[in-house]
C-alpha cells in the first residue's frame, strides 16, 4: 500500500514550506565546496560555526531544489510524500539557522512601543541637557542626562534591530546600554537627597549630607564596573560562538549589587521622610501666639499620616507650614513654601520605586538566561523596565531641581562641605539634634497659605527676631 505524508507538528501551521529558485543550484554547490573546503583546512572556532551554517544551509536549499523537481513530474504517491518530507525537514533546517543568528530568541521586536520610547527617552534627554545650560545643579544635570542617554542609546539599538533581528551589535547595544542606565539616574537622586537633608536641617539625617553621595555613587561606580566588565565578556564570547553564561553571571552579580545598594539607601531616604513629618509632630509651637492653624492629629506618627504628609493634600500642606517648618532650617523657608516643592519627596520616592523595580526584574531577567521567558517576552522589558525608567524621566521634567528649588538659594556642594546652610545655627545642632531657636516662622492661615504658595515670586518676611518676641 502506498504511505502518504503530512506535517504533524504545531510548528508547521507557523512556516510555510520553502521554496528555492532552480536557477541557483550552480551557485549553491560552488558555496557548498567552499564553505566544506575551508572547514577541512583548519579554522578557528568563530568561522568553524559561521562556515558550518553556511554549509548547511546550502545544502537544505540544494535538497528543496532536487525535491521540487521531484515532484514536478512525479505520480507515485509514495514518491511525492517522500519528497514532501524532505522539502518539510529541509524548512525546519533552514529555519533553525535562522534562529541560531537572531540574538533576542523572538522573532520580531514590536515596533510601535519601541518607537515610543525612542521619542520619550529622547526628548527627556535634550530637555536635561537644556537645564544643564540653563540651571547651576551641575551634578545632578551631568548624572541624569548620562542616564537618559543610555536609555536612548539602548532603544537605538533596539529600533535598529527591528529591521535586523540578526545583528549581535544592535542587540549588545541595547542589552548593555538599558542595564547601565538606572546607576546614572540615582547618581542624580542622591545629590537630591543631600540637598533635602540640608533644606530641612541635618538633625533629620542619620548620614551627613554629602555622605549618601560619597558612599552611594562610590556603590554605582562599582555596579557599573561589574556590569561593564560583564557586559564585556558576554558580548566577546557571543561573538566567538562560545558561552556567554559567565558574562551574564557577571552582569547579574553587578545588578544584585546595585539592588542591595538601593534597599539600603531606601531605609536611609524613609528615615529621613519619617523624621521630617513626625520627629516634631508632638512639639510645641515655639511661639505661643495662638494665631497658628492646623489639624492636629497629622502630629501622630502613622502610616495613614505619613502617606497623607506625602501626597500633599491642602490639609497636610497646612500642617507643614503653620507647624512643622518652624523647626526646620529657616535658612531656607523661603524654599519651602514654594507650591511644588512639598510634593518633591513624592516625586523623589515614585522615581526611586520604579527604578527599584526595574532593577529587581533585570536580575530576575538575566538569572534566567537569554532564552529564558521574561527576555523572550517583549512585554515585561516594556512594563517593568522601560515604563518604569520612562516614569522616572518624565517625573523630573516638571521635578526637576531648578523648577523645584528656584534660583535665588541653591546649593552647591561647596556649601554643604563648608556647612553654610548652618550659619544661622548651632555647631552643636546637627549632633545633638536641637532645634533652632534664633528665629521662628511666620504663621499662615489656610487662605494665607494658599495666597501664598499660589505665586511662589512674592517676597515673604519669614524672620521674626527673639529680641522682638521678648518685647511682646
Amino acid at each position: 500500500m502506498a504511505s502518504t505524508w503530512s506535517p504533524t507538528t504545531t510548528f508547521v501551521s507557523r512556516t510555510a514550506l520553502s521554496s528555492v529558485d532552480p536557477t541557483k543550484l550552480s551557485d549553491l554547490q560552488s558555496v557548498a565546496s567552499a564553505a566544506a573546503l575551508h572547514l577541512t583546512s583548519g579554522v578557528n572556532r568563530q568561522n568553524f560555526v559561521s562556515y558550518s551554517r553556511i554549509l548547511r544551509g546550502a545544502e537544505a536549499s540544494m535538497t528543496i531544489i532536487q525535491a521540487e523537481d521531484i515532484l514536478a513530474t512525479a505520480t507515485d504517491s509514495e514518491v511525492i510524500a517522500q519528497a514532501s518530507e524532505a522539502i518539510y525537514d529541509a524548512t525546519l533546517n533552514i529555519v533553525d539557522l535562522r534562529w541560531n543568528e537572531i540574538p533576542y530568541n523572538v522573532w520580531s521586536l514590536v515596533p510601535a512601543p519601541n518607537y515610543i520610547y525612542l521619542v520619550i527617552f529622547a526628548l527627556t534627554f535634550a530637555y536635561t541637557m537644556g537645564m544643564l545650560y540653563k540651571s547651576r545643579f551641575h551634578w545632578y544635570n551631568v548624572a541624569w542626562s548620562l542616564g537618559l542617554v543610555c536609555e536612548l542609546i539602548g532603544f537605538i539599538g533596539r529600533v535598529l534591530s527591528i529591521g535586523d533581528m540578526t545583528n549581535s551589535n544592535y542587540f549588545l547595544i541595547q542589552l548593555i546600554c538599558l542595564t547601565l542606565a538606572p546607576a546614572f539616574l540615582m547618581g542624580g537622586i542622591y545629590f537630591l537627597f543631600a540637598q533635602l537633608v540640608v533644606i530641612h536641617g541635618r538633625q533629620y539625617s542619620i548620614l551627613k549630607p554629602l555622605w549618601y553621595s560619597y558612599m552611594f555613587i562610590g556603590c554605582d561606580v562599582l555596579s557599573l564596573v561589574i556590569q561593564a566588565a560583564g557586559g564585556a565578556q558576554a558580548s566577546i564570547a557571543s561573538n566567538n560562538f562560545e558561552n556567554a553564561k559567565p558574562g551574564t553571571d557577571t552582569m547579574i552579580a553587578g545588578i544584585a549589587f546595585q539592588v542591595v545598594s538601593m534597599s539600603v539607601f531606601s531605609i536611609f531616604w524613609y528615615s529621613f521622610l519619617v523624621k521630617i513629618y513626625f520627629k516634631n509632630g508632638k512639639s510645641q509651637d515655639l511661639e505661643n501666639t495662638g494665631d497658628r492653624v492646623y489639624d492636629i492629629t497629622y502630629k501622630k506618627a502613622s502610616f495613614l499620616n505619613f502617606f497623607r504628609l506625602l501626597f500633599n493634600g491642602k490639609t497636610a500642606a497646612n500642617y507643614k507650614v503653620n507647624h512643622l517648618d518652624q523647626f526646620y532650617n529657616a535658612k531656607f523657608h523661603e524654599m519651602r513654601i514654594r507650591k511644588i516643592y512639598n510634593f518633591y519627596p513624592l516625586a523623589i520616592s515614585i522615581a526611586v520605586l520604579c527604578i527599584y523595580i526595574r532593577c529587581v526584574y533585570r536580575v530576575v531577567e538575566l538569572a534566567e538566561g537569554f532564552d529564558g521567558y521574561l527576555i523572550t517576552h517583549e512585554v515585561y522589558l516594556m512594563v517593568l523596565d522601560a515604563f518604569m525608567v520612562a516614569i522616572a524621566a518624565l517625573i523630573f521634567v516638571p521635578f526637576h531641581p531648578q523648577l523645584v528649588l528656584g534660583d535665588a538659594s541653591q546649593i552647591s556642594l561647596q556649601d554643604i562641605k563648608n556647612r553654610s546652610d548652618t550659619s544661622h545655627h548651632g555647631e552643636d545642632e546637627e549632633e545633638e539634634g536641637d532645634a533652632p531657636i534664633e528665629g521662628e516662622s511666620k504663621e499662615y492661615t489656610g487662605e494665607e497659605l494658599d495666597d501664598l504658595q499660589g505665586s511662589s515670586s512674592e517676597t515673604v518676611d519669614i524672620q521674626v527676631q527673639a529680641a522682638d518676641v521678648l518685647e511682646k
